[in-house]
């Protein structure tokens, strides 16, 4: 069925016929290599400070530890994964403006604030975006965990389940130490011996056995999130809906039929979505149909084409 498949598109991309079986054992290679990386990153889920050599073996595509190593990083080189990374949704303030006169001056407003953990230049129905340390209006955010294959695209995203989600859970019984170590562990990859430099400079100077222990109970009240992206990040091109639906469920349960990545967030009574796609039409078109199908309602559209991060900005 994937050789017919394959020939299929071969011929109708003009593809000559002594190329057919090389480009077919290339994109095989390719795909068992996808494997593995998904396979790690459904591991890193689970356990955030697995190491490459932990996880050797519970892959059979590489015979060592190296040729591992180097496919891994060549994975987080080209953002088909990202490190992780730990989340309490705690104290976070999200405003959507509609109007805004300089979105260049707000992003670099934005990047001087230290209360500012993520903003974002919009095209469309919203100008921007802005994620801020303040009043907790952020009810529900995570980035859904996708299948390899993929089950569905994003312009084919249907669901019939109503539900609301859980609002996030607040850590409660978290003392000074657990939110120290939050901070400083909020990588989860980084070193021991590193969050103990860390501690010692911030004055706390905590020890490796309090790291581990108070680390423990963070693991077991937080989020660890983490991209996944055939293609690579910065392949897809993105857009952002906001909308009202009673099948909040539904829809979440169909975003883990992608097979990359998805941010969806719940503010207040509606939902943000980040979706990365491929064809800006026909997913706009299929979310449209959506609204008129009553399942959704009050949609916006928004392309966002610049944004700013304390880890990361592209703009100028």
């Amino acid at each position: 069925m994937i050789l017919t498949l394959c020939t299929f598109v071969f011929q109708s991309l003009s593809i000559p016929k002594g190329l057919y079986f090389p480009i077919l054992r290339y994109a095989m290679h390719k795909l068992r290599h996808l494997d593995t990386v998904y396979l790690y990153f459904l591991h890193k889920l689970k356990n955030p400070r697995i190491t490459v050599t932990d996880f050797f073996t519970y892959q059979s595509a590489y015979e060592s530890d190296n040729s591992l190593r180097w496919l891994i990083n060549d994975a987080f080189r080209e953002k088909v994964i990202s490190q992780p990374e730990i989340f309490c949704n705690v104290g976070v303030s999200v405003d959507l403006l509609s109007t805004v006169d300089n979105q260049l001056k707000l992003l670099k407003k934005c990047r001087n604030d230290p209360k500012t953990t993520y903003a974002a230049a919009l095209c469309g129905a919203w100008s921007f975006l802005r994620v801020r340390k303040g009043a907790s209006d952020l009810k529900f955010a995570n980035r859904v965990v996708p299948s390899l294959p993929g089950i569905t695209t994003s312009h084919k995203i249907k669901f019939s389940e109503k539900g609301k989600l859980k609002d996030d859970l607040y850590p409660h019984g978290w003392d000074e130490i657990d939110w120290e170590v939050y901070y400083i562990m909020k990588n989860p990859s980084i070193s021991f011996t590193e969050a103990i430099r860390i501690s010692k400079k911030e004055g706390t100077g905590l020890s490796r056995k309090t790291i581990k222990k108070h680390f423990k109970k963070i693991l077991e009240d937080c989020k660890i999130q983490m991209n996944f992206f055939p293609w690579g990040y910065g392949h897809y091109d993105k857009i952002l809906f906001t909308f009202k639906t009673k099948y909040e469920i539904g829809l979440y349960d169909s975003l883990k039929k992608l097979d990359r990545t998805s941010y969806l967030w719940k503010v207040r009574d509606f939902i943000i979505l980040t979706l990365f796609v491929e064809h800006y039409c026909k997913t706009v078109r299929s979310f449209k149909e959506l609204e008129e199908n009553g399942l959704i309602q009050n949609l916006k559209v928004s392309i966002p084409n610049r944004h700013y991060s304390p880890f990361e900005e592209d703009f100028i």
